[in-house]
């Protein structure tokens, strides 16, 4: 009996066992229940930053869009400056005149002051869509964005799409443009290779007609 009971009113030996075992097995479940739990806290986690990066890309570009060829001021030695000075697959540059040439001061009528002029720009060896003002450099708008993720699509009224990259012409007859952004990143479960993505698409209507 002495080999057989740890105590007097104690378990058996082989009744410790079956417990040490039913305990590891029940730690074994909790810790893969936790592991699975932070994986998919951890993919929403980076789900819901992808959509925040399309969503701020496509609002950057409605707005700006939205706002090509603005001229407040008619007369103006800047008669018949273009709404979109380029436009092509991956790139658009538009120009609008909300400014004199310092902060705080009334439209001129010429598109020439700071950040009256404004290019998106994609970087296919970064995969980041870019954005510049004024002529400077373009600077990091979104990251993750693979090499079909940035798309411009130029049409006219009736509806005709235009092929890129359009002549000063032909960006004279857009009236609307389709943009699509998708961005993409690895999935945070190793065993997922597909990888987690957010496209968001936007037709914009430019209201203010080329001059």
């Amino acid at each position: 009996m002495r080999n057989q009971r740890l105590a007097s009113d104690g378990f058996t030996v082989v009744e410790a066992m079956v417990a040490m075992g039913i305990a590891g097995l029940l730690y074994a479940a909790l810790y893969g229940f936790y592991g699975v739990h932070f994986r998919v806290v951890k993919a929403e986690e980076v789900r819901l930053s992808l959509q925040e990066s399309s969503r701020l890309a496509i609002d950057f570009l409605t707005r700006e869009l939205h706002l090509a060829g603005a001229r407040p001021v008619r007369e103006s030695p800047c008669e018949g400056f273009e709404r979109l000075t380029a436009a092509e697959e991956q790139s658009v540059t538009m120009q609008y005149d909300f400014r004199g040439e310092s902060i705080g001061t009334p439209p001129d009528g010429c598109p020439d002051d700071p950040g009256e002029q404004v290019a998106y720009v994609y970087d296919d060896s970064e995969q980041v869509l870019k954005r510049a003002t004024g002529g400077g450099a373009p600077q990091p708008l979104i990251n993750d964005v693979p090499v079909s993720g940035f798309l411009l699509r130029y049409f006219e009224r009736d509806g005709n799409e235009l092929e890129p990259p359009l002549s000063s012409q032909d960006r004279a007859t857009v009236h609307t443009i389709l943009v699509t952004v998708q961005v993409r990143a690895r999935h945070p479960d190793p065993q997922v290779k597909a990888p987690l993505t957010s496209e968001l698409s936007s037709t914009i209507f430019l209201p203010n007609p080329p001059r």
